[in-house]
């Protein structure tokens, strides 16, 4: 099976490198690289000129291409899709490192599981919460947040919400996050990521892959050996005011595009839940003083 990889990116030419350092040291190598740019300036252009002799070496076609319609990661990713020629698409996003077999381990995962569509590697710089000395405490947060549709950290299980910070395993998911994730490119075929997500496209990626696995129940996976660090970079990262804006309205679309009005319902309900988490907090807090 041949990847393509498909990196949207907006800004970070320094985190770009690094993840293209990182590639060109998997043991096994994509077959090309395609960098979809949403940056008005020529920064990002810039990077892949150096990179692209290193490509070159390991017989890695770097393209770069400018984003011709509105910025969004969505509508980056379709194009991506549209030039890729692999088997396999992987979507990165621009400040990602990737261990060395990241690679490798998502094929592995592919040929292991033949029904499946898309893989997700691990994120290893997500923070744990304490499953141990605290056990009381943790399962008190879970069941609050998740009764009001908050998102939470978890042990092997990956359902729509959640992300497990503890992965023993190869698990069945719900979902896969945007930063790192595999598909085999038939699935384009039958979905694409929603266009009307512009901008900063909040929960595109679950939108996408949420639909999937609807349709795919057990098409998704996650595999702890596919190890990779999100940097979150805070670079050409948007304004917090601005990105609540987004947070919103692009929250909202997306679970009422995916539940109808029981997505209204969950909206409300995260809306409603983050005052109250944050209010329980502060007390719990204060009569810690």
């Amino acid at each position: 099976m041949k990847v393509s990889i498909v990196v949207p990116t907006y800004g970070r030419p320094n985190d770009l490198a690094d993840l293209f350092d990182s590639l060109l040291k998997q043991t096994v190598k994509p077959l090309e690289v395609i960098v979809v740019d949403d940056t008005p300036s020529n920064v990002i252009k810039e990077v892949c000129a150096k990179y692209r002799n290193m490509f070159e070496k390991f017989s890695i076609k770097l393209a770069y291409i400018r984003n011709w319609k509105e910025p969004s990661p969505a509508i980056a990713r379709n194009i991506g899709v549209g030039m890729a020629k692999g088997d396999i698409i992987l979507f990165l996003d621009s400040d990602v490192i990737l261990d060395e077999k990241y690679i490798e381990e998502i094929l592995e995962t592919f040929m292991k599981y033949p029904h499946a569509i898309g893989v997700q590697g691990f994120e290893v710089s997500r923070l744990k919460e304490n499953y141990g000395d605290n056990l009381f405490r943790s399962i008190r947060r879970r069941i609050l947040r998740s009764l009001f549709f908050l998102s939470i950290y978890t042990k092997d299980s990956c359902r729509l919400f959640e992300y497990p910070v503890i992965l023993t395993r190869t698990i069945y998911c719900e979902w896969l996050t945007g930063s790192n994730m595999a598909w085999k490119k038939k699935i384009f075929l039958e979905f694409s990521f929603d266009e009307n997500l512009k901008g900063y496209s909040y929960m595109e990626d679950i939108l996408f892959s949420y639909s999937v696995f609807r349709k795919y129940p057990r098409g998704l996976l996650i595999n702890p050996r596919a190890k990779c660090v999100h940097k979150l970079s805070k670079e050409a990262r948007m304004e917090d005011a601005a990105f609540k804006i987004y947070n919103r309205r692009y929250r909202k679309y997306v679970l009422t595009k995916l539940f109808g009005l029981k997505g209204l319902y969950m909206f409300f309900m995260q809306e409603f839940g983050t005052i109250f988490v944050s209010l329980f907090n502060g007390i719990r807090r204060y009569q810690n003083v």
